[in-house]
């Protein structure tokens, strides 16, 4: 992107905003590859019991997702709610010049699934004297444009459609802002968010087709795979860090690809929408040097890449894959039980 490009659009007053998303694409990268050293380290532990001529593999202990991956998604959620608020107090405030502290305290980007509320919402906001976000002006048409009850095109799966058809999954879809809305509510009720350990296990004894490819939660005691004595049974798991999406949602997702559709939302459909009337394809470069490299921020953002933290994690995830091969199986204790 040129300098020129970069400004066209995008006031250079709100060039802290991009930061701000270039903040949380690095963030998602941290969590994804914090998460795929945990997991090629094995999290998962499995013991063979064996009893007379049978024997059963069961899982004997569970390392913990890093705590640092909670954290990391959490400070992700506030830099693209705060964004998006920026971005409102900066349009709001070239109409409105002189608010109440009230009336400032109003101020902030509406996210309503229902036509009624939002219309609320906004004869609200004229009567406390922000006029700028009223049905009838530019700022409240755009607004209303981008509300999840106007927009259904924007909708995000839980799982991309390729892998639920490879699982058997069903896919739960909510609009970017409603996931937004709940993250950050969830996140300033509960000091720290949870990231949950969920795995995909396999076998070679059981048909593929009669195996669960989803991933689901593991506890100490379940049995992975059963045998006779001398039978070699071959166990596979794959173990993800996954955060459980807020109510009213219910889904188990990827962090790394939730902040990456968030933000690409924001970056694309959200933020073009409000300063200019048009979703982008483009948007804004998500990959921006934030250290100290004497640059102005025009000028990062005009050198910005736009390989975002899920492109940029390809090349490590499949280093981990080589060296998983590389390792092959990983031998399990054995622990007799009495008959």
């Amino acid at each position: 992107m040129s300098d020129s490009e970069s400004s066209g659009w995008f006031p250079p007053q709100l060039d802290p905003v991009v930061l701000r998303l270039a903040r949380a694409d690095q963030l998602a990268y941290e969590i994804g590859d914090l998460a795929g050293e945990w997991s090629w380290n094995g999290p998962i532990t499995l013991t063979e019991f064996r009893r007379g001529n049978t024997m059963e593999l069961r899982v004997s202990s569970i390392r913990p997702v890093p705590p640092v991956a909670s954290l990391l998604f959490s400070e992700a959620v506030n830099h693209l709610r705060a964004g998006l608020d920026n971005v409102i107090w900066h349009l709001v405030g070239k109409v409105d010049t002189k608010l109440s502290p009230a009336a400032e305290r109003k101020v902030s980007m509406p996210i309503y699934d229902d036509a009624e509320k939002f219309r609320r919402w906004q004869d609200a906001m004229v009567r406390a004297h922000v006029t700028a976000v009223g049905p009838s002006t530019t700022l409240g048409k755009r607004l209303r444009q981008l509300q999840p009850f106007q927009d259904d095109k924007s909708r995000v799966g839980s799982i991309s459609r390729r892998f639920a058809a490879a699982s058997g999954q069903k896919i739960e879809y909510a609009h970017p802002l409603l996931l937004l809305q709940a993250y950050s509510n969830a996140d300033k009720h509960r000091a720290v968010r949870v990231a949950a350990a969920r795995t995909f296990t396999s076998d070679d004894l059981t048909p593929f087709r009669s195996q669960d490819h989803g991933h689901r939660e593991l506890l100490i005691g379940d049995v992975l795979g059963r045998g006779r004595i001398g039978q070699q049974v071959e166990v596979e798991t794959q173990s993800a860090a996954m955060i459980h999406r807020p109510g009213p949602f219910s889904a188990w997702v990827s962090p790394v690809r939730e902040l990456n559709e968030m933000r690409q939302y924001l970056s694309t459909v959200a933020f073009p929408t409000l300063l200019t009337g048009l979703a982008l394809t483009d948007g804004l470069p998500p990959d921006i040097q934030l250290g100290d490299t004497g640059a102005s921020n025009r000028d990062r953002i005009a050198a910005g890449g736009w390989k975002d933290a899920l492109e940029r994690l390809v090349g490590p995830t499949q280093d981990r894959f080589k060296r998983a091969d590389a390792r092959g199986l990983v031998p399990h204790d054995i622990v007799y039980e009495d008959s």
